[in-house]
């Protein structure tokens, strides 16, 4: 079996069905190799699309594969790929004036599977970019790719140094900037959502950072009625999100 060089920082092993067919989709990213484990489901299912987009196709064990992956949740498949491509803020925003999808920037997240599960819940209700600071944040990585289920090959991730710079980019650009708060006293459900807005959600453990706070429009809130007061960063995005949407109109 032919294995990407392990010495070339330029190749990384992508793995799981939707991750690897979403972005041969995408054609965003070099794909080298597709590995697919002998008689797997994931196979069989997009072996013709796979042949039909002259990409290699190479044949392996699940236990070779779960070693190139260096995880045994791959679904039967893997591919070789080049890195993940950042997005700049600045084509982001050029892209389409008009678009009224949310901005959301995470200030200091490090869970890859939080991450994975906002960048496809933003492919699913609508996000303009997804915003992380470059330290202390986790980055892209095939284990994020495999929990976003694909939605990374289609949302633009971008990678800043400075977030409160990033902040006054964004109002600079028209957008009205809401920091997630648990003790926020002003309520998700009764801000107007409907124009462009950026969320700004903190880390799982800290939250926002005060001065990223301090460079918020508004603090606001999800309101909660159960004994277990707060949502995970994840989950609070999903119900942002979803609420922008409702207020956008959903067709």
């Amino acid at each position: 079996m032919k294995k990407p060089r392990q010495s070339d920082p330029t190749r990384i092993v992508l793995y799981g069905l939707h991750p690897v067919w979403e972005t041969i989709k995408a054609g965003r990213r070099r794909v080298d190799r597709v590995y697919v484990a002998q008689g797997s489901a994931a196979g069989k299912r997009i072996s013709a699309e796979l042949h039909a987009t002259g990409i290699e196709v190479v044949r392996a064990s699940s236990e070779e594969i779960a070693e190139l992956a260096g995880s045994p949740y791959h679904q039967g498949i893997a591919a070789a790929v080049g890195p993940f491509r950042y997005a700049e803020l600045e084509h982001v925003l050029d892209s389409d004036r008009t678009a009224k999808e949310p901005v959301v920037l995470l200030d200091e997240v490090q869970d890859p599977g939080n991450l994975g599960s906002i960048l496809r819940t933003g492919e699913c209700l609508g996000v303009r970019a997804v915003v992380l600071t470059r330290d202390r944040s986790v980055a892209v990585t095939p284990a994020v790719e495999k929990a976003s289920a694909g939605a990374s090959a289609h949302v633009p991730v971008v990678r800043v140094t400075n977030m409160v710079r990033t902040l006054e980019e964004l109002k600079k650009a028209g957008y009205w900037i809401y920091s997630a708060e648990a003790r926020a006293s002003r309520s998700c459900f009764l801000e107007d959502l409907s124009g462009p807005v950026a969320f700004v959600v903190g880390s799982e453990g800290k939250g926002v950072r005060r001065l990223v706070r301090e460079h918020c429009d508004i603090g606001i809130s999800i309101p909660m009625k159960g004994r277990i007061d707060s949502l995970n960063v994840a989950q609070a995005v999903t119900v942002l999100l979803a609420e922008a949407l409702r207020q956008r109109g959903a067709s």
